[in-house]
């Protein structure tokens, strides 16, 4: 959509061969501003290449669209075939089977953290001086329903995290780390963290 409305688009994709037949996928639809840069959110110095990209090439960045992320879980179908498991099941179905199939694991809530946090974080300061180069820089981030507060019973917690006039980067990073120590001591539930019952 955005560049169906004249805006250059920087397509990035971990996968060179995948992101640039998708950039040349879409230039073949008329999409003519779709470029595509190799880019690893889980990577530090690919934010900073892709900030050097972006600087010499447009000087300035006007939108980041963060729409990295990982589920934080693996898959367990056993012998089954998920597509005949879900065949003929609603969305919420769907969604309710798969839940009862997926695996939560320490070292999956420490990816999923790496990814969704630690990269978008790592990716947003990269750009940032771009995008205040741009008179009107903006950053959307796609999240996914379950970051909402609403999933977490711990009311002391919750407060916290929305009282954003107090909660700085410093304290968001020390509640990711205690996240992932409160996941291996077996504490999510009682310290009011979301946690899927079984």
């Amino acid at each position: 959509q955005l560049a169906a409305n004249g805006v250059t688009v920087v397509l990035t994709a971990r996968s060179e061969e995948r992101g640039a037949g998708a950039a040349a996928a879409l230039r073949q639809l008329g999409l003519s501003e779709v470029l595509f840069h190799q880019f690893d959110v889980s990577e530090p110095s690919s934010a900073a290449g892709l900030a050097d990209f972006i600087k010499h090439k447009f000087g300035k960045l006007d939108i980041l669209v963060n729409n990295a992320g990982i589920l934080g879980v693996t898959f367990d179908f056993g012998n089954l075939d998920l597509n005949k498991a879900i065949e003929g099941k609603s969305a919420n179905e769907t969604l309710e089977w798969l839940m009862q199939h997926t695996v939560e694991t320490a070292e999956n809530a420490e990816e999923c953290l790496k990814i969704n946090y630690h990269g978008n974080k790592k990716t947003i300061q990269a750009l940032l001086p771009l995008l205040q180069s741009s008179p009107d820089g903006r950053i959307v981030t796609v999240s996914s329903v379950f970051g909402q507060l609403s999933f977490f019973s711990g009311e002391k917690l919750k407060e916290e995290l929305n009282d954003f006039s107090k909660l700085s980067e410093e304290r968001i990073d020390e509640l990711a780390e205690l996240f992932v120590r409160d996941f291996k001591d077996g504490e999510l539930e009682s310290r009011g963290w979301p946690a899927r019952a079984d």
